[in-house]
This record gives C-alpha cells, sequence and structure tokens, in this order.
C-alpha cells in the first residue's frame, strides 16, 4: 500500500485536531479547591457580614467525592460549635455551578435576607450557611459547557455514592445538635444534580438500621430538594420503603407505623415529611430534555429488558423500571402525590415589618394547619440583581419592588403514596424553570415549609424538634391486612 508522505496533505487534519484539543484543554474548569485555608488565612472559607448575624461557609469536593480541604470542614463546624442557637442551611448546588459561581451569591442573599427578618433577629437566632460545593461544570467554553450534562450527571451519582459528603453532612448536623444548645435547626437544600446528591445521600440515613431491630433517627430535621435531576429509580425505592413502613391515620393527621400501631415514638405528624421534592411545572431541562437524554443512553447500553416494579401506594400495580429511570421524581404520574394549588388573590396580611419579600415574612410569623401560605411578588427575575458579577454585598438594601401581587396557595394531596416523603408539583408563578429556587415567591413557599416543619408553640416558642426515627418492620399480616384494605 502506497502513503502519503506528504506533511501538507495532512495539515488541515492536524490542525483542526490541534485546535479542538486546544479549546478543551484551555476551557477545563479549575478543580479547586477555591476556598483553601492557609496558615495566613486559616478560616478562609468562612466569610460574612461584620456584625455576625450570619455566617457562610465552603466545603469542597472532588470528581470522586473526595473532600479538597479537610480543614474547611473543620471550620464550617467551629463556627457551628460556637453558635448558641445555631439554624443551619446545608445546600448542595447543581449542575453548571461550583464554590465561585452566581448560586454562592444567591444562596448569601437567601441567608442574609432570613438572618435580617425580625422572627430570627428577635429571638437571637445565629443563621449559619453551609455552602456543599463540587465542580458541577467542567467546561467553560460557550456552548461546549451544554455537553457535559451527563458527565456531571454521572459526578453528582458518584459523590452521592461516596462516603465523605454523607459523613460531613451528618457530621455538621450533629453539631448543631449538641448539648447545651437551647435552639437547634438542621435544614438540607439541593437543587438539580444537588438535588440528586442530597437525595441519594440522605436515603441511606433515614432508613438506616439500628441494633434493636429498629431504625436510626436522623441528625437533620428537614430536607428539600429543588428540581431534582436524577431518575425516580431510588425515589421509587425509598417511597416503597416508607410505603412499607407507614400508613396514613386520617384522624391523627400523621403517619402511623404499620408494625406495631401503638408505637408512639415513630409516629410522624403530616406536616413532617422526611423529605420534600419541590418541581418546577416549566422545568425543560428535568421535563423534556431528561428523558430524551435517558432513552439515548438506554439505547447506546442496548438496555431493552427492565424489570416490573411495584408502584408506591398502589398495591399490586407494577410497572417498569424504565419509567422511573427516564423520569425525574417531579415529573413521575406514578410519584407525584402534592400539588400547589392556587387559592386566590388576597390582600397583605397586617402586622408586617419586612420591605423585601414581605410574603415570607407573612409565611414565618404563623402556624399553616391547612397547609395555606402567601407570596407577594411577581416572578419576573428581579432577585438576580442583587449579585453584581458574582459579588454579594451584605446589608445592601433592596427596596420594595412596587409590583406586589398577593397570592394564596396550598399544598394539597392529589394522590399515589401518603407517606412522609412528598412529591410536589409546583407552578410557574413559583418557581420558574429549572434554576428558579431563588425567586422571592420560592423562598416564600420555603418559609411556609419551614413553619409546618416547625410550628409555633404557645407565646410563639418553637420548641427544638423531636428525632424522627423510623419504625420497625412491620409484621405480616398487619402488612397483608393494609393491603386488602387498600384494594
Amino acid at each position: 500500500m502506497k502513503t502519503d508522505s506528504n506533511p501538507n496533505h495532512r495539515k488541515p487534519c492536524s490542525i483542526f485536531v490541534t485546535f479542538t484539543l486546544g479549546i478543551l484543554l484551555g476551557s477545563c474548569a479549575s478543580y479547586g479547591p477555591y476556598h483553601a485555608n492557609t496558615a495566613a488565612e486559616p478560616t478562609k472559607s468562612v466569610r460574612g457580614p461584620t456584625d455576625g448575624r450570619y455566617k457562610m461557609a465552603f466545603i469542597e469536593f472532588g470528581d470522586q467525592g473526595s473532600p479538597l480541604d479537610n480543614s474547611q470542614r473543620k471550620a464550617a463546624l467551629e463556627v457551628i460549635h460556637q453558635a448558641q442557637r445555631p439554624l443551619l442551611f446545608v445546600y448542595i448546588h447543581g449542575w453548571q455551578n461550583n464554590a465561585t459561581s452566581g448560586d454562592v451569591c444567591r444562596f448569601e442573599h437567601f441567608l442574609d435576607m432570613v438572618s435580617s427578618f425580625p422572627e430570627f433577629t428577635g429571638r437571637k437566632i445565629n443563621v449559619i450557611g453551609v455552602y456543599i460545593a463540587w465542580r458541577g461544570k467542567d467546561l467553560t467554553f460557550p456552548g461546549l459547557n451544554l455537553l457535559t450534562f451527563w458527565s456531571r450527571k454521572s459526578t453528582g451519582g458518584g459523590i452521592a455514592a461516596a462516603n465523605s459528603c454523607l459523613a460531613s453532612i451528618e457530621e455538621l448536623a450533629v453539631a448543631a445538635h449538641e448539648p447545651g444548645k437551647d435552639y437547634h435547626h438542621t435544614v438540607l437544600l439541593g437543587h438539580s444534580f444537588g438535588a440528586l446528591v442530597l437525595g441519594n445521600t440522605i436515603s441511606h440515613s433515614i432508613l438506616g438500621a439500628n441494633g434493636e431491630g429498629g431504625r436510626s433517627s436522623s441528625a437533620w430535621d428537614m430536607a428539600v430538594a429543588f428540581n431534582s435531576a436524577d431518575s425516580s429509580i431510588t425515589t421509587r425505592q425509598l417511597m416503597s420503603e416508607l410505603d412499607y413502613l407507614y400508613r396514613y391515620d386520617p384522624q391523627r393527621r400523621a403517619y402511623v407505623s404499620r408494625g406495631n400501631l401503638g408505637e408512639e415514638t415513630t409516629a410522624v405528624s403530616e406536616n413532617r415529611p422526611a423529605l420534600v421534592f419541590l418541581q418546577s411545572e416549566n422545568d425543560s431541562a428535568t421535563g423534556q430534555f431528561f428523558p430524551i437524554g435517558q432513552e439515548v443512553i438506554k439505547s447506546t447500553n442496548l438496555h431493552f429488558h427492565w424489570q416490573k416494579v411495584p408502584v408506591p401506594g398502589h398495591h399490586g400495580e407494577k410497572v417498569s423500571e424504565s419509567e422511573f429511570y427516564t423520569h425525574t421524581p417531579g415529573n413521575s404520574k406514578y410519584l407525584v402525590n402534592y400539588h400547589v394549588v392556587p387559592l386566590g388573590e388576597t390582600g397583605a396580611p397586617p402586622g408586617l415589618r419586612a420591605t423585601e419579600n414581605r410574603a415570607f415574612e407573612a409565611n414565618i410569623k404563623q402556624n399553616h394547619p391547612d397547609f395555606s401560605f402567601y407570596t407577594s411578588e411577581h416572578n419576573d427575575g428581579h432577585e438576580r440583581t442583587f449579585c453584581r458579577n458574582g459579588e454579594y454585598s451584605p446589608g445592601a438594601v433592596h427596596p420594595p419592588t412596587g409590583k406586589e401581587i398577593w397570592r394564596r396557595w396550598k399544598f394539597e394531596y392529589t394522590g399515589n403514596a401518603r407517606i412522609p416523603c412528598w412529591v410536589v408539583r409546583v407552578p410557574k408563578d413559583i418557581i420558574w424553570g429549572h434554576g428558579g429556587l431563588w425567586s422571592d415567591n420560592s423562598v416564600a413557599m420555603f418559609g411556609a415549609l419551614f413553619r409546618m416543619e416547625f410550628p409555633l408553640g404557645p407565646g410563639g416558642i418553637v420548641a427544638p424538634p423531636k428525632p424522627r426515627t423510623a419504625p420497625k418492620s412491620p409484621d405480616l399480616q398487619q402488612l397483608t391486612l393494609d393491603k386488602h384494605a387498600a384494594n
């Protein structure tokens, strides 16, 4: 065979390959850590305003789930140990974000807002945020970053399966609950692939068994996943396990043990679900593109045979697991069990003192026995202006928008498994699209969930939440009776 020895004949291809590789290599995002502590700055990974009303700490992880700087976790723990009344928010970001992206700014604004409300300042609450960071984007060249969806999804799944992320979350939550603190709440938040990490990580702690035939209690109090970009296979498994352990008692408005109906310590009040999935109705990323991508992966992997698995809450009904593989939890018709429904326009309740996101204050000030709540703004993205070039200024004045529109909504059970795990469809007026979790209306809705989880007692005092302990496994006879009753 005759070969072409003229290098000029291969030059265009070589130039193209070299150029393409150069773009890819030059567009790789840094592995970090971005907030490494040093001998000169031992607490560089912690920041906040000079008056100390909130603190925000970073804990960064690599692609294999290993912490990039263990001193970051130690610094975050020190902040929690020093707080007498900690309100801890642990947030895991999603796709296209990292430890320096705009999501950092939006989370910090959330902490700033919460710490500024009279309901928290009056009780001398120590607002603490921990930003769990990973490489949610690994290419920075415009356009190419869209090609990283599946690689970043795989990385998120790997981090969730590794040990360090769960260990960090558990240690932070335990520190917030240590003896001597007269107020302590730990709230876990996750978005997109961060919700994937959150859901998969804490599912293990929800269902972990102890040595006494029961289940271990979780150190954290509340977990909310926004627009989860995970397949619903693991969520279906979690919901099936909870359906196996609990039944809903309408008289008590609580989830009670199937194994021992007198097991009071494991009864879960209806307003305290272990995990809440919030899904925007107009999220095209998880609602449209995710199923297409999953179908492509199924075809390329030649995965055509699927096991049929039980549908939670539908005793006897089985569906191909492919159905759950191609849909996220909030887009699965077999898992969604709550909707946010409109109750109409209304006026602002009296006695509000806030100027920014007044519906958040309205929802925090009162209990919600009927699961209704307020929003007060047009969902037009105005909150994005709070961040300038990715930087946030604590204490900056954010005047009223002048475009308030007060509305009431309600979390309403709409079918499927009635268990302490809510999968909720949310109108676009509250969460717009995939990245709208930090909008004023979304934060206001979260305020209502927070107050439902931690209701006000006599005199407006919030008692420390009781540990959430899952019940023992049901006996066979009781389980059979429950199934026949449901059918």
